[in-house]
């Protein structure tokens, strides 16, 4: 009988060690995707910093902190999938080269926050008599 048990005993055993191995397993590999994403992304805030002017990564930034839906935004449009693809490709490039010869500035950042929250320039006129019209009912007067 005390046979058995120390036989039921070493079966669990075993299985215990297989189940808590494999968690062991399931931990590294979510440990290591989160390890690649964070990587990814510190990739393209460097390719970021590279491509934008000083001031252009600021105000994206600022962006991040206070409107984060209209910092996704503009990063979907800046950032396509064939981006995220050819990461290393792009770092290579910017390393071997030392940077970009045309950089982004700021005015391209504001232009795309502003199509983002769908904000369309409007130039107002002022008559003779004072009254303010916007220039498209000016001109086709």
């Amino acid at each position: 009988m005390s046979e058995e048990n120390k036989n039921e005993e070493y079966e669990l055993e075993k299985i215990r060690m297989k189940k808590m191995q494999a968690l062991m397993e399931a931990q590294k590999r979510n440990q290591s995707s989160k390890e690649k994403v964070a990587t990814v992304w510190e990739k393209l805030d460097y390719v970021l910093k590279a491509v934008m002017m000083p001031d252009a990564y600021a105000y994206l930034n600022q962006l991040k902190m206070n409107e984060p839906q209209v910092y996704n935004w503009i990063i979907n449009e800046l950032i396509s999938p064939d981006v995220i693809e050819n990461i290393d490709y792009l770092l290579a490039i910017i390393s071997q080269r030392g940077g970009v010869a045309r950089r982004i500035p700021k005015d391209a950042i504001i232009l795309l926050e502003r199509k983002a929250k769908g904000i369309k320039s409007k130039i107002q006129v002022k008559q003779g008599d004072g009254d303010m019209m916007d220039l498209r009912s000016y001109l086709s007067k």
